[in-house]
């Protein structure tokens, strides 16, 4: 067992490394400690054995992490950082512009809580009691086969998610040993987070920075293949057991498609690490959606991911989230093309708009999020207006869109909305459109 560990050194904290690294030749900064983990060894928990009161101070639920308050929260977005992508929107910490930094094909599977704290590979963070002799925290590795995260009680851990002032951050640290957990060592890129020291109480090691992203991509897993690898844009249809859910994305296969859920197995092993699967999924519209039947039993709120077929490190998507028993606010179903060539001529069509209303089809290039007659759009701000009309008896229609010739190479975002005649504004999925 080899074992990474943080210190607390001459007033600030430090990150001392217990096993040799290896450096890329082409390193300035960042190293590896060898291996990484594959598609098997994605997942990661929590074991909420930390007794002070400063890690259960934060009681308020936030739509982009359901189901987790607290210092399980602050865990599970210092896993998402790495992340290949924004997890949903990225919203959730005032630090930060956005939760989800990684752009590798690389991206944790968050898998809740744990009955205990594990063996060295069960890939489990839980809290550790007796005297540290100045160690914060520490990763016990080889990773190949999985990892154990302890962190000292005789510490004062913080749950965020706001700065920090006092005491130690959990986000901050988790997202530093957890960068250990996926292989990486540590930096000499004083602003990087696996940085061997930090200032403060840690809340800056919450966002990995340019050296952090140099060494996930270029030493690990590759720099993220927009191309290839699978990514979640939206999720529509009915979050409750029995319903239908519709995810919309690009980069599917055809067919072998998966769909992994936080499952409700709770023990200190390996099989609670296990996502509950649901698998052999086609995709359809142009490989960018994908449907499903939320199963009645065995899963719990938190984040979903698309693991199309095949293998290799640009499988696993990032992660979005998932409320059970809900119904997503994109309550209409737009389907069309993913892609298209200048010029040309492409055609939308949709279902589930409120009958013979009026709509209207806006995109953005991007999916901030905005608010549009009190409904909240996936769209960004500004957002414009493509085309409108009217919905026929069932709540249906299609529009037919004509590319110019001369656009540039660009990526845009469409979403369609309906109004009701009373008042109250529907939105549907949206969908990417890259023109080439």
């Amino acid at each position: 067992m080899k074992a990474l560990s943080l210190r607390l050194l001459g007033g600030a904290f430090l990150f001392t490394a217990a096993v040799p690294l290896f450096l890329p030749e082409t390193a300035t900064a960042w190293a590896t400690i060898g291996g990484s983990l594959n598609l098997n060894q994605r997942d990661f928990r929590i074991f909420d054995n930390f007794s002070d009161s400063q890690s259960h101070n934060n009681t308020t639920e936030h739509a982009n992490w359901p189901g987790y308050t607290e210092i399980e929260m602050a865990c599970w977005k210092g896993g998402a950082e790495w992340g290949s992508r924004l997890f949903g929107d990225g919203s959730g910490d005032s630090t930060q512009a956005g939760v989800g930094d990684g752009k590798a094909n690389f991206n944790f599977f968050w898998n809740g809580e744990a009955s205990g704290i594990g063996g060295t590979n069960d890939n489990i963070n839980s809290a550790l009691g007796g005297s540290s002799g100045g160690v914060l925290a520490y990763t016990e590795t080889p990773i190949s086969d999985g990892w154990r995260i302890r962190y000292y009680e005789v510490w004062t851990w913080h749950d965020g998610p706001n700065t920090v002032t006092n005491g130690i951050d959990m986000q901050g640290v988790a997202c530093h040993e957890l960068g250990h957990a996926l292989g990486l060592g540590h930096s000499n890129d004083i602003g990087a987070t696996m940085y061997p020291s930090i200032t403060g109480t840690g809340v800056g090691q919450r966002s990995i920075n340019a050296d952090d992203q140099a060494g996930l991509q270029q030493g690990i897993y590759g720099a993220r293949d927009d191309s290839t690898l699978p990514r979640i844009a939206d999720l529509s249809g009915s979050t409750a057991p029995g319903g239908t859910a519709v995810i919309t994305g690009a980069n599917y296969t055809l067919t072998a498609n998966r769909v992994w859920f936080n499952s409700t197995t709770l023990d200190g092993g390996q099989t609670g690490g296990e996502p509950y699967e649901i698998t052999n999924l086609d995709s359809t519209n142009g490989q960018t959606q994908i449907s499903f039947t939320v199963p009645s039993s065995g899963i719990e709120d938190g984040g979903i991911h698309v693991r199309k077929g095949g293998s290799g490190h640009d499988r696993l998507s990032e992660g979005h989230p998932f409320a059970i028993g809900s119904v997503d606010v994109d309550s209409i179903l737009l389907t069309g093309p993913a892609t298209a060539n200048s010029p040309s001529l492409i055609t939308y069509n949709w279902t589930q708009a409120p009958p013979d209303s009026t709509w209207w089809m806006y995109y953005s290039k991007t999916l901030n999020g905005t608010t549009i007659n009190g409904q909240p759009f996936d769209l960004g701000d500004p957002y414009f207006e493509l085309a409108s009309g009217t919905n026929d008896a069932t709540g249906s229609d299609s529009v037919s869109v004509f590319v110019p010739p001369g656009v540039p190479s660009i990526t845009v975002y469409l979403e369609l909305r309906a109004d009701d005649g009373q008042g109250t504004t529907f939105d549907s999925n949206a969908l990417s459109l890259t023109i080439q």
